[in-house]
């Protein structure tokens, strides 16, 4: 019998990978392709639908070439995707707009109307529930010519199948659907003017949205009538892909930003500086805390401040760049010296959410070397990390694991930093940058049967057998640098914002049972600015 395969398909921010893989999860082939966002000066943040099909179109040829597997062979297909997005389509699943994607600020108005009107403290500005109002108020004849409101994902999985659906992971990030009841919120969907047939059916991401139609079969090269399985978001595709799927099981994203994820039997709103989700295992929800400038902050360092001598140095001895900047960080004691170095370089999400705050190198001396401030920012990151794990820890979940997927977990210099400063155990995933797409391939598998569940899955992803441990000689330095780290954040933070009095004021809230009505308390209580 000839081997089945799944092609799962990733679509990032900046580009889209097109992934074969075997039940296992194992990918056979790949392609990629990069596309635009579109900026404006009000905070927009767009991406044209067609750049995504081309881009899906054009690597799934790529892909199947690599491979050189019978389109006969593909047993289903599956994605992953970018969330929060804003996508009005007509009567025939054509746009009206550009997508706004999760990028799109430009609603913050919306929000703080939404937020009055439901009593819902947490709609912001990049809240599809925002993004959806800002349509109504801001483009009426769009809105009312307006047939769905689709996600970035929801829109693809249309063009290959003609159904309009989302999927769980997706929905209980927009703030109008109830994750418990798993059905639209119909009193949040009134205050922001929404009907609800403008919305796709929500369904979990094992089940099928449909089958691959002559027309996307033909432009995709592939056999009509394959299964197209929903899927989820790329954070909790990414809990399927980096194997910590089970209740309790954490896993770190260490990329361009970064994040990590905790997996939780409840939806729990009450977690301070932490986003739930519903996970692809629709048994299991998710918290969320996600740094925006990780890896971001190296690639910065590489282009502002290496040097043409630090380039041919790196080739001289086969490294790439960033190889060669692990090596002078290496060379540097840890502490760096007394140097700090605070990741905040365009606003910060996580534990905090900060748009203004920015950062910077504290305690710089004439003694530091460019080697000392490349490990300071690799220990920056690190004490911004220390800080969301000891968010996660104060939800109830125990800091002592993780599973590290992502571009930066192929650096053993700086996942031993990570473990030292944050004090977790870090276990290597193999192919780490893979994750994602893998994640959805095996979310296709458990849909299609290969898989009972997703404990079955949990055990089938491989890892390196590499366990980074915390150096406890290492312990008390780190202990000192986090308390300095954490105090430098208010003054940076009032310095952003251009002002002296407290910013960040924090609303707790919870979320009463129920189906039918958000039922949200107006206010449990109201804290005051969190200082170390």
């Amino acid at each position: 019998m000839a081997e089945s395969y799944i092609i799962a398909h990733d679509l990032g921010t900046s580009g889209t990978k097109a992934a074969l893989t075997d039940i296992t999860g194992s990918i056979i082939a790949a392609a990629e392709r990069r596309y635009e966002v579109h900026y404006s000066s009000d905070g927009g943040a767009e991406q044209d639908p067609e750049d995504w099909w081309k881009a899906i179109v054009e690597t799934t040829h790529e892909m199947m070439e690599k491979a050189a597997v019978n389109p006969a062979q593909i047993a289903g297909m599956s994605m992953s995707a970018q969330m929060v997005g804003t996508l009005p389509v007509d009567r025939d699943g054509k746009p009206l707009h550009r997508a706004m994607i999760w990028l799109d600020s430009r609603a913050e108005e919306e929000a703080a109307i939404l937020r009055k009107k439901t009593g819902m403290p947490f709609i912001g500005g990049k809240a599809p529930s925002a993004k959806v109002y800002w349509l109504v108020r801001n483009k009426p004849d769009i809105f009312a010519k307006t047939h769905k409101i689709l996600d970035c994902k929801d829109y693809l999985q249309f063009r290959m199948t003609g159904v309009y659906a989302t999927d769980y992971t997706l929905s209980s990030a927009t703030t109008y659907f109830n994750p418990w009841a798993k059905i639209w919120w119909k009193d949040i969907l009134k205050a922001i003017e929404l009907p609800l047939e403008k919305l796709p059916k929500a369904i979990p991401s094992t089940d099928i949205v449909g089958r691959l139609t002559p027309e996307a079969a033909a432009e995709l090269g592939l056999k009509e009538g394959i299964p197209v399985v929903g899927g989820g978001g790329d954070a909790p595709s990414a809990i399927v892909g980096s194997g910590a799927i089970s209740p309790g099981r954490m896993h770190l994203y260490l990329g361009t930003s970064a994040w990590v994820s905790a997996v939780t039997p409840e939806f729990n709103l009450l977690a301070e500086g932490l986003m739930p989700n519903v996970c692809c295992d629709r048994n299991n929800n998710a918290l969320l805390g996600e740094m925006d400038n990780a890896g971001g902050c190296l690639k910065w360092f590489h282009e502002q401040l290496m040097s043409r001598e630090d380039e041919e140095a790196a080739a001289r001895d086969g490294l790439t760049i960033f190889q060669y900047m692990d090596r002078l960080a290496d060379a540097v004691p840890p502490g760096s010296d007394g140097l700090i170095f605070l990741p905040w370089m365009w606003g910060e999400r996580a534990p905090v959410e900060d748009d203004n705050v920015r950062g910077g190198f504290v305690s710089l001396a004439l003694n530091h070397t460019k080697g000392h401030m490349i490990r300071a920012i690799l220990e920056g990151v690190g004490y911004h990390l220390r800080w969301i794990f000891s968010a996660v820890e104060k939800a109830g979940i125990t800091r002592k694991e993780a599973n590290v997927i992502g571009g930066g977990a192929t650096t053993a210099i700086w996942l031993q930093i990570l473990a030292d400063i944050t004090g977790v155990n870090l276990l290597q995933v193999e192919d780490p940058l893979d994750a994602c797409a893998r994640g959805a391939a095996m979310t296709a598998a458990v849909g299609l049967g290969f898989y009972r569940d997703f404990a079955e899955v949990e055990r089938a992803i491989k890892m390196t057998g590499k366990e980074f441990t915390p150096n406890p000689e290492r312990r008390a330095l780190y202990d000192n640098g986090y308390a300095r780290f954490r105090s430098l954040y208010p003054p940076l933070s009032d310095i952003g914002n251009d002002r002296i009095e407290p910013v960040d004021e924090r609303i707790r809230f919870s979320l009463k049972s129920g189906i039918e009505s958000f039922m949200v308390k107006r206010w449990i209580a109201k804290m005051e600015k969190e200082v170390l």
